[in-house]
């Protein structure tokens, strides 16, 4: 098994295999706890009579003690998503390269010359739509998304981001748009050049 490891933007370096096996641990404990809850809830219903005041405040205890683990594990996690980062350091980040997309009818226009960046370039993608709403998820080679946003008509959709592998990514619209949504990919249409390549 390879272990898969990501430099985060600060320098930190965060084991995801780790973290995923965290993550299966607090969901499946979350399950544990919903499925409690399920189990006070339908007790209630059985019981003949007034439920004690002990119970009571089992119940509520337990359901506040839930709350507070799930409020504090939102806030632990949300930092480990690169750009929650990135978000709140918008204003201070200046981009390498700056990409204006259309989306219209069913299509992406992309800019003259095609998406050329290097790998570990900041690059914002601006989208914008002229008719519906639309997804922009840009894809590697291997099929694994690498980001996706949703393209709102109206409005400049903006994203940040740093690519970490250099190879071919593809474009293709991450929202159903009607039946011709299937028309908006766009194969090997963003290169990253490795910082040897010219």
């Amino acid at each position: 098994m390879t272990k898969l490891v990501v430099n985060s933007s600060e320098g930190g370096i965060m084991n995801v295999l780790s973290l995923a096996l965290y993550l299966r641990i607090f969901y499946a404990a979350l399950v544990l706890i919903v499925v409690s809850l399920m189990v006070f809830y339908v007790r209630g219903l059985t019981t003949k009579g007034e439920t004690s005041g002990r119970l009571k405040a089992v119940f509520y205890g337990w359901l506040g003690f839930l709350v507070a683990v799930a409020i504090l594990f939102h806030l632990l996690t949300a930092w480990q998503i690169p750009w929650v980062r990135w978000e709140i350091k918008r204003a201070e980040i200046v981009p390498n390269r700056e990409f204006a997309l259309n989306a219209k009818q069913h299509r992406f226009t992309l800019p003259a010359g095609g998406l050329k960046v290097r790998q570990g370039e900041v690059v914002k993608f601006k989208v914008t739509s002229s008719d519906l709403t639309y997804g922009f998820g840009v894809f590697h080679e291997s099929g694994a998304m690498e980001f996706q946003m949703q393209v709102l008509p109206g409005h400049s959709n903006e994203i940040i981001w740093i690519f970490k592998d250099p190879g071919k990514y593809s474009i293709r619209s991450t929202e159903y748009a009607g039946p011709e949504t299937e028309q908006m990919y766009l194969k090997d249409s963003i290169t990253v050049l490795s910082g040897e390549e010219k």
